[in-house]
């Protein structure tokens, strides 16, 4: 039995996360196919051919001998792959596939709650799995092992033009506050606030920053509609308190006031911060509790065996 994951070499580490959970569950029968050359020969290969790299690749999935095929993230080069009932595809965010764009997977799952009726309306109602939230990978999102001294805000993320707004209106309260991401040189308030921000940094580096900070805050990004993003999920395994922008059914995954603070407003987010780092002895049980409801419900593997579990043995 092998079971194949299709996905890109995910910086936010998604496809990565579903591979290691599969491979723990199932070890050496588990191939990751890259959507992205790997290595130079096979990069010039896609340079001189890249209709001809993806039909390698197609026909690479089409015949293999597996009991799942699991796609993380839809590409429109999928459209060609030969329908299959055990070919699973997880679309993350947003829906932007056409009609006839997903006639090769026997079911499909959707990240964003919000984007539900978009992908009714391309796919037979019997071939929707449901939503499929994101999760956390708990040999990687852990609490600390040593302890360091904590102190202020941290927001890890990439620039986008909602979460722009939303810091100003948190640096302006002066909360101390170290937001961690890419492309921050290129929003006005990174100039109004230069000594705030710090270079983006890689998945496994993101314990030592939880570790060093009192309060995790987390703004969605703009293409998030409802529920939540990873990293609500990985904050909570790290065992940081968080204070989350609310969106509608994001209570269905922790619940409110007592494993996370959800705001709606600058002035409900500025105070619920402060109100966290001024009373440690209450967020931190609120982070305790969090993890454990993310340890017992929120792993990738309970997404796993959701979205596989019936194409894999018990």
């Amino acid at each position: 039995m092998k079971i194949l994951v299709v996905s890109k070499p995910w910086k936010g580490g998604l496809g990565r996360y579903f591979c290691h959970a599969l491979k723990d569950m199932f070890p050496g029968k588990v191939e990751w196919v890259s959507t992205r050359p790997q290595g130079l020969a096979d990069y010039l290969r896609f340079q001189r051919d890249p209709e001809g790299w993806w039909q390698s690749l197609r026909q690479r999935i089409d015949t293999a001998d597996c009991a799942a095929v699991f796609f993380v993230g839809y590409r429109k080069e999928f459209r060609a792959i030969r329908p299959d009932m055990r070919n699973v595809l997880y679309i993350v965010d947003d829906v932007r596939m056409q009609p006839g764009d997903l006639g090769a997977f026997g079911r499909v799952f959707l990240s964003d709650p919000g984007y539900e009726k978009d992908l009714l309306a391309l796919l037979p109602h019997d071939r929707f799995g449901g939503i499929l939230p994101f999760a956390h990978y708990p040999p990687v999102h852990r609490p600390a092992q040593r302890a360091v001294r904590r102190h202020g805000v941290c927001f890890i993320g990439n620039r986008d033009a909602k979460r722009d707004y939303w810091i100003e209106q948190l640096l302006k309260n002066d909360i101390p506050v170290q937001i961690v991401g890419n492309y921050f040189m290129k929003a006005p308030v990174f100039w109004r606030h230069p000594f705030a921000f710090r270079p983006g940094v890689a998945n496994d580096a993101m314990e030592g920053i939880y570790a060093r900070h009192s309060v995790s805050f987390n703004i969605h990004a703009g293409v998030v509609r409802a529920g939540t993003n990873m990293r609500t999920f990985e904050a909570a395994g790290y065992g940081i308190p968080q204070v989350v922008e609310y969106l509608e059914g994001i209570e269905k995954y922790f619940e409110p006031e007592k494993e996370i603070l959800f705001y709606r407003s600058p002035e409900d987010m500025a105070e619920k911060t402060s109100y966290l780092l001024g009373n440690p002895g209450f967020a931190q049980q609120m982070a305790q509790r969090a993890h454990k409801r993310a340890v017992a419900e929120h792993t990738y593997r309970h997404r796993i065996m959701t979205a596989l579990g019936h194409l894999l043995p018990v």
